[in-house]
């Protein structure tokens, strides 16, 4: 019986979860839009990841040899000015080594494995450069990952969640007025897409602006902004890498309550 009842409770709570995603919207006048920013700007960071492996029948061998590499690569990485404070390493991890030997259709134990992961950031395309000019890879030192990052992201997601808010308030006013209304408060605010009997859903909903830069030709305008970052001369040379745009996308739901 108390199976049943504790059974029974689970299923009210679930369908009343349900029920109040479906029913997220007030039973007064109302209208829903969304409000969204684009944002491109170009990464001033670049993070590598290096990995440091070594097999051998001594697993002391295999640590020194790993050990031996990463030391090389931390006076590799100050060289080309990575700071300290920018590199960070991982703990030696030390598992058994097998490989499967069809003839016999068994795993070999073939020895111990040491390996090491190191990250570094650097602060300039050149300084990334120069590293990988001077860094010879191998079975036991690898890359598998360069990434960009951009150091005043948190800032650029701010003005963007800003603008996104301005954009949703302005698409209510327009929509609004145009139907003889206007906007009386607000019920709720969301960067989830809501799900509702109206059939929309967050896969469904229209595609995002594209903010664009704008400045000094048009002026600004709500959904046309700029971010721009600087970009370091052009060598005569062409360089290994080249560095692209990074878009930051921002997008929140807001109910307005209607007022005649």
């Amino acid at each position: 019986m108390k199976a049943r009842t504790f059974l029974f409770l689970l299923a009210s709570i679930a369908v009343g979860d349900a029920v109040a995603q479906v029913n997220a919207l007030p039973p007064t006048r109302h209208i829903l839009v969304y409000g969204d920013a684009q944002a491109r700007a170009i990464p001033d960071r670049f993070k590598i990841t290096l990995n440091f492996e070594s097999v051998n029948l001594d697993p002391d061998a295999a640590r020194r040899s790993v050990e031996a590499n990463v030391q090389k690569v931390l006076e590799q990485l100050r060289s080309a000015g990575v700071p300290d404070n920018e590199i960070v390493a991982t703990s030696l991890s030390i598992d058994s080594k097998e490989r499967y030997d069809e003839k016999t259709e068994e795993e070999v134990f073939v020895g111990t494995e040491v390996s090491r992961t190191l990250t570094a950031r650097f602060s300039s395309q050149k300084e990334l450069e120069t590293f990988l000019a001077g860094i010879k890879t191998s079975r036991e030192l690898t890359i598998s990952d360069v990434s960009t990052q951009l150091s005043d992201e948190p800032a650029l997601r701010a003005a963007l969640r800003e603008k996104t808010i301005a954009s949703s308030r302005e698409k209510a006013d327009v929509i609004a007025k145009a139907y003889g209304a206007r906007i009386s408060g607000i019920y709720s605010v969301s960067d989830v897409a809501p799900q509702f009997d109206y059939g929309i859903r967050a896969g469904t909903w229209p595609q995002t602006f594209d903010w664009i830069d704008t400045f000094g030709e048009r002026g600004r305008t709500l959904d046309r902004i700029q971010v721009a970052g600087a970009r370091e001369a052009a060598p005569n040379a062409a360089t290994s890498l080249q560095t692209g745009y990074v878009t930051f996308q921002d997008k929140i739901y807001t109910v307005f309550l209607l007022a005649d």
